[in-house]
């Protein structure tokens, strides 16, 4: 690339961040009059020594400017401490703001003056590129594309790991400050209306200096439902029809005659908060009821004003858009099933049958409601931070209610309520009212997706908690040996001895431990979700930790005792299993990735599993975990095990007849197999996708990717846009280049994950260095989730530390050790063995590969947000300064051999050439995130001195506001990195 042409896309990059760069500068002089307003002088006076020496520092490296820097902050006492770290911290909650509002400002410019070049990864993009590909004619095209719309089927799945270090009080906020930059955008806007406009800002940024951003009170599992709700009702509910629509329209344009069948519903969401049980003991059966019914009083809400709104707009008269006779009949049985509101609904809308219609079904809606709060009592509820400990738990389920309610004035279903508006719909469309049959065509697209449910609630527990509850079982029916002490092959034919038979196994008024009657209560909420809440509430149950085919054959014994696994007979015909609950396997570390096959080829060979399977369309669902594999073998070695198991599920599940869904359970950061979903999916294997995707976003990512209406609506864009894409046959693939980009990587990842083991494994002191020069222990005071940080209370080890705090830890030092540890020595160890060969084979691959570059691409973003020179700050402030030093040069060493071989395969001089936006974004947030780490070292060294006894440094400092200064830092570091676990 010549100079000057660097220099144009530089001036033209320039010139498309200009309105960010001027809400930044806004955003940033409205603060700082806030911090001189209520803070004082001084405080603003220090906020800018502190930012000027950093950005010196960053602009170039000076002992004397760091040894500055470092007097002026041990200089401050804690108050004056916290107020210049909540500068620095409210400025990266601004300037993300910021950010994120741009990227709405830049796809509405794509849209407005670049039709012939979409946006890329829009299905316009996407539609444009695919309709031109390939040598088959136009009508196969269109042949293929059709058949992957019809088997599409997206969930994003919203969790709640304790990884969202924003509260929602904040991110309310925040949202409002995004609505007054879009209205500086307007371009007829007077002076007067512009004074306004900031002195709304300035409003704004006052109240966000003076809210706490660290929560006072540990998050309950309903408030964390709670906040996965505000994302339903403030963005996903309106962004689904929005998208769909927008599909229709470019299939029209690219695909002519492909469309989405009436009634589809390609996207719906699912949510493991209130569901997720796996080492978290909050959530109990009560918890998982009081969240569905919830969800359900959300989404009848929504449905309520969307009707009242088309009541008042439909106001069709029956002499100008006569009904259908179907919408009269449907009239004629609603008066006989709601007779009370029958008259009413007569006088005040004669003669106009579609807002009779609308009328109809607002009633029944509002009886639905009704119904919803009678549920409220149907379980007796506990406090949800508290187990239920009392020996009642099974008649505490078993006494809940049946709805008083008329079975025939309530929706019993969505299909019900999508039924009564396709009739009303069509009613319109005869009478050539295309404009209001549209508007119900909206609400009906919303009925298909969230049903009665809004978002189906996956349940989840450990494989440990079912084989305890069956060996208590076991042991209390006196069969020997009991579950526990069975081998494998003795339990999958006990198990499939008792899935053979009718009888329940245990009788109903059986008493057992607390645990196991919790276990088994589970099981009895799903039934009665699946009978008074919606047949879609509960579909999967997922068993953490799948090891063997018993491990899933258990969950369905369990769920035997519930009636969720019945075999029904009339006595002329051979029994019929009825199974309303499916199980799927969760493989999380290297070696049960390894063995993920083997496990599921048996388990398919089991001749009652084949039952279930036949149950449930012959479709099973497979779950895949990122984070722990990431954390048991590193993240090259992850990334490639992912993606053999992947290739050998769907080859077993093809040799058994059986179509495969596959359930990604990917982390927010790239230490947990994060990173652009669009890029990832596009990087799955080849004829693994198959227009079925189930996907995981994390509570870190949720604000960021659906905290505003058109982040929400580009992010599904673009998922479904990259499942489209992949879903299509791969004409262009070359068999033989990639068995050998195979069977490269393979010796890649061997290499990487020995070098990993020995770096975390067998290095004397490596955790150690992590928790000291790390703010882990502290991250347990944070209260950002209600799951505790580790398996096991106390515990000092990486095996009982869950993968969340570990990637928290790292990236709040600036280490990001989980995105690139062990990469470095594998490539240069490749590399070694042909040097010019093996690097034109890696460049080839990074080229042509999309899991390759993918890979790559996401460790080059981990190496270009890490930052050794302020990790060696927490490095030497460890307790242990022996350990420190040379831990820390291992891993600089590493690092560097990492960068080294990254920059040598894409061909760059920097980190993220190829990326500049994001290399920018970078650049330009370093010397603001900097600040907060050096007072991070300094408060976290005091704090160690306190708890060491060192009274020289302790003095009488206040420990509880030191903890908070330090909290403050963390959340400053989680917005300033955008990036927590």
């Amino acid at each position: 690339m010549s100079t000057a042409t660097a220099a144009s896309q530089q001036a033209g990059r320039r010139a498309k961040d200009a309105p960010l760069r001027a809400d930044i500068r806004r955003l940033g002089d409205l603060l700082g009059e806030t911090l001189r307003r209520l803070g004082g002088e001084r405080l603003f006076e220090t906020e800018e020594q502190v930012r000027l020496l950093c950005k010196r520092l960053r602009a170039q490296y000076s002992l004397a400017d760091e040894r500055r820097l470092k007097r002026l902050i041990r200089s401050l006492d804690l108050d004056e401490a916290i107020g210049v770290i909540r500068a620095f911290s409210v400025y990266f909650q601004l300037v993300n703001i910021a950010e994120q509002y741009h990227r709405i400002r830049r796809k509405r410019y794509y849209e407005r003056h670049t039709p012939d070049h979409p946006q890329r990864g829009s299905l316009a993009d996407t539609f444009r590129r695919l309709s031109a590909t390939g040598d088959d004619c136009a009508e196969r095209r269109r042949a293929r594309m059709q058949e992957v719309i019809d088997r599409l089927e997206i969930m994003p799945v919203m969790t709640a790991h304790p990884t969202e270090a924003a509260r929602r009080t904040l991110l309310m906020k925040h949202r409002r400050v995004a609505d007054l930059l879009a209205a500086f955008d307007r371009k007829d806007l007077t002076r007067r209306e512009r004074e306004q406009l900031r002195e709304q800002l300035a409003t704004e940024i006052e109240m966000i200096w003076q809210t706490d951003e660290v929560r006072q009170t540990q998050p309950t599992v309903l408030d964390e439902v709670g906040n996965g709700l505000y994302y339903f009702d403030t963005t996903l509910f309106d962004a689904l029809p929005t998208l769909l629509e927008e599909l229709e329209r470019q299939l029209a344009e690219y695909f002519p005659g492909v469309r989405l069948r009436d009634g589809a519903a390609p996207i719906r969401f699912g949510s493991w908060i209130g569901g997720d049980r796996d080492g978290n003991p909050y959530v109990t059966p009560e918890v998982t009821w009081e969240t569905l019914r919830r969800q359900q009083r959300l989404v009848l809400r929504k449905y309520l004003a969307a009707v009242a709104e088309l009541s008042k707009r439909l106001s069709e008269s029956a002499r100008f858009a006569p009904p259908t006779e179907e919408l009269r009949a449907s009239l004629a049985k609603d008066a006989r099933e709601l007779p009370e509101a029958a008259e009413d609904i007569n006088r005040r809308n004669p003669e106009e049958p579609y807002r009779q219609k609308l009328s109809y079904i607002y009633v029944r809606l509002e009886n639905t409601l009704r119904r919803n709060r009678d549920l409220a009592t149907a379980l007796r509820i506990e406090s949800p931070q508290t187990l239920i400990s009392t020996r009642p738990g099974l008649p505490i389920i078993a006494a809940l209610t049946k709805s008083k309610s008329n079975a025939a004035s309530v929706y019993r279903t969505g299909d019900e309520l999508w039924e009564d508006l396709r009739v009303l719909r069509d009613s319109l469309r005869a009478n050539r009212a295309v404009h209001a049959a549209r508007e119900v065509d909206r609400l009906m697209r919303q009925v298909a997706a969230f049903d009665l449910h809004l978002a189906t609630l996956d349940l989840r527990q450990h494989s440990d908690r079912h084989t305890a509850a069956l060996d208590e079982i076991t042991r209390s029916l006196g069969i020997t040996p009991s579950y526990a002490q069975m081998s494998e092959e003795e339990r999958v034919a006990w198990l499939t001895d008792e899935l053979s038979t009718p009888r329940p196994l245990i009788s109903p008024d059986a008493h057992f431990s607390d645990e196991t009657t919790e276990t088994l209560n589970v099981f009895r909420v799903a039934r009665r979700a699946l009978d008074e809440i919606s047949p879609r509430a509960i579909r999967t149950y997922i068993v953490s930790m799948t090891r063997n085919v018993s491990d899933l054959l258990a969950v369905l014994v369990l769920a035997k005792q519930a009636g969720l696994w019945q075999w029904e007979s009339d006595g002329a015909e051979a029994p019929r299993l009825l199974t309303r609950l499916g199980v799927v396997p969760l493989f999380e570390t290297i070696d049960d990735l390894r063995r993920a096959p083997t496990v599921m080829c048996r388990l398919f060979e089991n001749q009652i599993y084949q039952r279930q399977i036949a149950a449930h369309a012959r479709l099973q669902e497979v779950m895949i975990g990122y984070s722990d594999s990431s954390k048991d073998g590193g993240i090259l070695t992850s990334s490639w095990e992912l993606y053999k198991a992947q290739e050998r599920l769907c080859e077993v599940a093809r040799a058994h007849e059986i179509e495969l869904r596959l359930f990604h359970g990917r982390g927010g950061s790239i230490g947990r197999g994060g990173g652009p979903t669009h890029e990832a999916i596009l990087a799955q294997p080849p004829g693994t996708v198959a227009a079925r995707i189930k996907i995981t976003e994390q509570g870190e990512v949720i604000s960021s990717k659906y905290g505003l209406p058109e982040i929400a609506l580009r992010n599904l864009e673009t998922t479904t846009a990259a499942t489209i894409a992949a879903s299509l046959p791969h004409e262009d693939i070359d068999e033989q280049r990639l068995a050998k980009w195979k069977e490269v990587m393979e010796q890649i990842s061997e290499e990487a994950f020995a070098a990993y083991r020995r770096f975390v494994r067998e290095t004397e002191g490596f955790y150690d260095y992590f928790a000291q020069a790390t703010p882990i222990e502290e991250l347990q005071h944070l209260r950002i989730g209600s799951r505790p940080a580790k398996r096991k209370a106390g515990s000092r080890s990486l095996d009982d530390l869950r993968a969340i705090p570990w990637v928290f830890g790292w990236t709040q030092s600036r280490h990001l050790v989980p995105g690139w540890l062990a990469v470095g020595t594998a490539l240069e160890k490749f590399l070694r063995q042909s040097p010019r060969a093996n690097l034109r084979l890696l460049r080839e691959m990074y080229r042509e590969w999309p899991f390759f570059h993918s890979t790559l691409s996401n460790i080059e973003m981990a190496l270009a947000k890490a930052d050794m020179r302020i990790a060696r700050q927490y490095a030497a402030r460890t307790p242990d300064k022996k350990l420190g030093r040379r831990i820390f040069h291992m891993l600089a060493d590493e690092y560097e051999r990492t960068r080294r071989m990254l920059l040598a395969i894409t061909g760059e001089k920097q980190l993220l050439d190829n990326l500049p936006v994001l290399q920018r974004s970078i650049a330009v947030r370093n010397p603001y995130v900097d600040p907060l780490s050096y007072f991070q070292v300094e408060l976290l060294a005091r704090k160690r001195a306190c708890e060491t006894g060192d009274e020289a440094k302790c003095g009488d400092i206040d420990r509880d506001k030191l903890l908070y200064a330090i909290l403050l830092t963390i959340n400053g570091i989680a917005a300033g990195m955008r990036n927590t676990g």
